[in-house]
């Protein structure tokens, strides 16, 4: 039979007598205290190395194993040959709460992060990461990709536990050719295709940390197949003669880009005789973001439906994971952590009780997993699994049975809905995140003296709206919807103004800089900002036009702002004393049609 035979119709099914089933309920309260530990430290031996690869909007039909009839994943198909496969791997519906949740072993609710944008990404500082797990137990540690949990120090990825960055903060990345993304904290100015560019950087990585005799978690988060849709022309047009229109064409192309790089990752640990010691761990971050080829799986990103959270996982470790199992159990991203602690021998007393558990035991073949309920929610959208049960909002499913969700059994199994319900409200009441009010950005740590204030993470007034005719608000976001790396534009009025709140580390002086693009037509538009009571003006005396750009899109964009240049000014510097306070930028006079296009603010410690 074929592995994908095996993952649509594998399994074991219960025997649908729902009254015994919840006799197993209270099993659940020793799920929830399973991880109790001793002292940390690492087990004696040889501790293996991790290389974690995450990708992005990457479906579970994204692979040819999966019986895609168009995409070609060879290596990929032959590590879930060779390693473990799970079957039904479950995470959350967007990018930024399944990487709470892998980094943490908790569900996204209690880290903090509820979203992707405005600050809705940011992992609370009380959590603790696998980079700190693996740090603290002697693991040099590196993230080469998309990390999308804080952009700001110390909720970036240098203040969670990790030694080396290279790649992004944000939640998307505007352009994947020629680029500059961020290194160490630093500009780096990349050449060629970035996935490829993420691959030599995490390949170097596992290299010096080999020279150095340091076992790693090295975390390779790529970008794609996530938009912008660019690929290379050689990926492309293969696709584009396979018959698929540019949209499709562009996806698989990433796909096998993808394939490609993780063939060099495993190529490098061969070459570095790593490959028995060192267990790989493959999987996406959520389901896809248009309807495509997946198995017939209801619904797609954002959404709880299962092709919306159900993702392809493997994970190979040649001296401890049997190849070519498949595993039946329901498993999600909250497991991940845990699991690799385990296999690792690292013994940690954790900060916060972990809601994910270690499956060790299904990869050496000890036996089956207790039963357990597995939670999700994104913004109002419920979904509890007890398998084969799956409540999603006012639906009842069978799963095992009906893999597709046509039949709705809430009818006819009323008593079952009512209890899945009964236990999601449950959880939700002690999930439930505070309202956490204002979102405060850190800045003046000494180690980190730049602080950049993204326009997209900026409050409008009047308040922003996803408006297709957001030309007559006033003050808008460039593109529609004011993700990362958007600019404020359409500023018309000198009553709008947009603001920032601040959390001031270090009392001291401070330069301001912001980038900013201005017709001819404009110049001597007049500029207030206020940080508390401390305020500056600057009259804008010079015209900046944005320079043409290479346009790599093999779709029109629809959602992301483009990539493009800036100018800078510098209205001065300002004396700031420690705490928390707002940042606001008006327009006091425009001549013309309208004031500046407004990338972001620099303010940096002098």
């Amino acid at each position: 039979m074929k592995l994908y035979d095996r993952i649509c119709f594998s399994g074991l099914r219960m025997n649908g007598n729902f009254f015994k089933s919840f006799l197993r309920i209270g099993l659940m309260a020793v799920l929830l205290v399973f991880w109790a530990s001793c002292k940390e430290v690492l087990k004696p031996g040889n501790p293996p190395n991790i290389l974690l690869i995450l990708t992005d909007d990457q479906a579970y039909g994204d692979l040819s194993m999966n019986g895609n009839p168009w995409v070609e994943t060879p290596v990929i198909d032959n590590l879930a040959q060779e390693g473990a496969y799970a079957s039904h791997f479950y995470v959350s519906p967007v990018c930024a709460p399944t990487r709470a949740s892998l980094l943490t072993g908790r569900y996204h609710q209690k880290t903090g992060v509820s979203g992707v944008t405005r600050g809705r990404e940011d992992m609370s500082l009380e959590e603790e990461t696998m980079g700190d797990v693996f740090k603290t137990a002697g693991y040099t540690t590196g993230i080469f990709g998309k990390w999308h949990n804080g952009a700001h120090y110390p909720y970036h990825p240098l203040g969670r536990g990790f030694d080396e960055f290279a790649g992004f903060t944000s939640g998307h990345w505007s352009s994947y050719f020629n680029t500059t993304i961020e290194k160490n904290g630093k500009p780096f100015e990349t050449k060629g295709y970035l996935p490829d560019v993420l691959t030599d950087e995490a390949i170097r990585f596992m290299r010096d940390a080999a020279n150095n005799g340091q076992p790693f978690l090295c975390y390779v988060p790529f970008q794609t197949p996530h938009t912008p849709l660019q690929v290379p022309d050689k990926y492309f047009d293969k696709y584009k003669a396979k018959g698929l229109d540019d949209f499709n064409a562009c996806i698989y192309g990433m796909c096998e880009n993808i394939d490609d790089n993780v063939n060099r990752l495993l190529v490098a640990l061969d070459e570095m005789k790593m490959t028995e010691n060192t267990i790989v761990v493959y999987f996406s971050d959520n389901g896809p973001l248009n309807y495509r080829y997946n198995l017939g799986l209801k619904g797609r990103k954002g959404q709880v439906n299962e092709g919306g959270v159900r993702v392809p996982f493997i994970m190979k470790w040649p001296q401890q994971v049997k190849g070519g199992i498949v595993i039946d159990e329901s498993l999600a991203h909250i497991d991940i952590l845990p699991t690799l602690a385990d296999l690792a021998g690292i013994d940690h007393e954790f900060k916060n009780r972990l809601d994910g558990r270690s499956f060790k035991s299904l990869l050496d073949g000890q036996g089956a997993l207790p039963d357990r309920f597995l939670f999700n929610e994104f913004f109002g959208k419920e979904r509890v699994l007890y398998d084969p049960y799956l409540m999603v909002g006012e639906n009842l499913y069978d799963v095992r049975e009906d893999p597709l969700q046509k039949k709705n059994l809430k009818e006819d199994a009323p008593l079952v809905y009512d209890s899945l319900k009964t236990v999601f409200d449950s959880w939700m009441a002690d999930v439930k995140p505070e309202e956490s009010g204002k979102k405060y950005i850190p800045l003046g740590y000494d180690a980190y003296p730049v602080t950049t204030l993204p326009a997209h993470e900026a409050h409008l007034f009047p308040p922003f709206e996803a408006r297709k005719d957001r030309r007559h608000t006033g003050i808008a976001y460039h593109s529609l919807y004011g993700w990362a790396h958007d600019w404020i534009d359409y500023w018309t009025s000198t009553d709008a103004y947009a603001e920032w709140y601040i959390d001031v580390v270090n009392s001291g002086r401070y330069k301001i800089e912001m980038d900013y693009a201005l017709l001819p037509e404009n110049i001597g538009t007049v500029l207030h900002l206020s940080i508390g009571d401390k305020h500056l003006s600057v009259e804008v005396d010079e015209a900046f036009m944005h320079s043409p750009r290479e346009n790599h899109d093999r779709v029109e964009r629809e959602q992301e702002a483009p990539e493009t240049d800036w100018g800078t000014l510098s209205p001065g510097e300002i004396s700031l004393p420690e705490g928390r306070t707002r940042v606001k930028i008006q327009a006091q006079f425009i001549p013309g049609s309208k004031t500046i296009e407004l990338k972001g603010l620099r303010i940096i410690k002098q």
